[in-house]
C-alpha cells in the first residue's frame, strides 16, 4: 500500500483562489472534459495516480468507491467498486497503458452495474501547468474519453455527471491538500 507525503501547505501562496470550472464537449464520437484545478500538476498528478488520494475523491454522484486494486505503471490493473443508493453494485475494473508522471496516465476500462458491462472506454488524462495574467499557476487536467463498446446518449450522460461529481471532490480535497488542514492520510482504502 502507498504512503502519502501530502504536506502540501506550503506551497498554497503560490496558488490563487479556487476557480475550477468543468466543460464537456463532444469531439468525433469521443467525450472531452476539461477543468481546472487551483493546485501544482504534480499534486493533481498524484491525486490520480496513489490510491490513498483517489479513495478520497473519485465516485460517481453520490456513489463512493472502494480502491481494490491500483498498480499505476503500463500493464497494471485498476479495480474499484461501490453501492450505489439505488443498491445496485458498481465495478470498474481495467488496465493502465501508459503513465508518463506528472504528464498523463491512459488507462483502459469497463464499468458493471451488477454482472452487467454497461460501458468500455480507453481514456487520457492530461496534466498541464497554466498561469493566468497575474502569475497564478493552476492545472487543467483533460480527460478524453474513447468509447469501445455501450457508451450510448445515456451512458455518456451519467458519464460527464459522475466525473463532474468527482472533480468537485478532487476540487476540496486539493484544497485541504494546500491549505495544510490534511497533512497525512493513513486510510485503509486497498483491501
Amino acid at each position: 500500500m502507498a504512503s502519502a507525503d501530502m504536506n502540501y501547505g506550503q506551497r498554497a501562496p503560490h496558488f490563487g483562489a479556487q476557480v475550477s470550472t468543468t466543460q464537456v464537449e463532444p469531439v468525433d464520437g469521443d467525450l472531452v472534459m476539461r477543468h481546472v484545478f487551483d493546485a501544482p500538476p504534480e499534486l493533481v498528478f498524484k491525486a490520480w495516480s496513489d490510491p490513498l488520494h483517489v479513495a478520497q475523491w473519485f465516485g460517481p454522484c453520490e456513489l463512493h468507491m472502494t480502491v481494490r486494486e491500483m498498480d499505476v505503471r503500463p500493464g497494471g490493473a485498476l479495480r474499484m467498486e461501490g453501492l450505489c443508493e439505488a443498491g445496485g453494485n458498481v465495478r470498474i475494473q481495467g488496465e493502465y497503458r501508459e503513465v508518463v508522471e506528472p504528464d498523463w496516465i491512459v488507462y483502459a476500462d469497463a464499468c458493471f452495474v451488477g454482472d452487467d458491462l454497461i460501458c468500455e472506454t480507453l481514456a487520457t488524462v492530461t496534466f498541464h501547468e497554466v498561469e493566468d495574467e497575474e502569475g497564478v499557476c493552476r492545472t487543467r487536467m483533460t480527460i478524453h474519453c474513447e468509447p469501445v463498446l455501450g457508451f450510448d446518449a445515456f451512458a455518456q450522460r451519467h458519464w460527464a455527471e459522475g466525473w463532474r461529481t468527482s472533480l468537485e471532490r478532487l476540487d476540496a480535497y486539493l484544497a485541504k491538500l494546500l491549505s495544510g488542514r490534511l497533512v497525512e492520510t493513513e486510510s485503509a482504502c486497498c483491501i
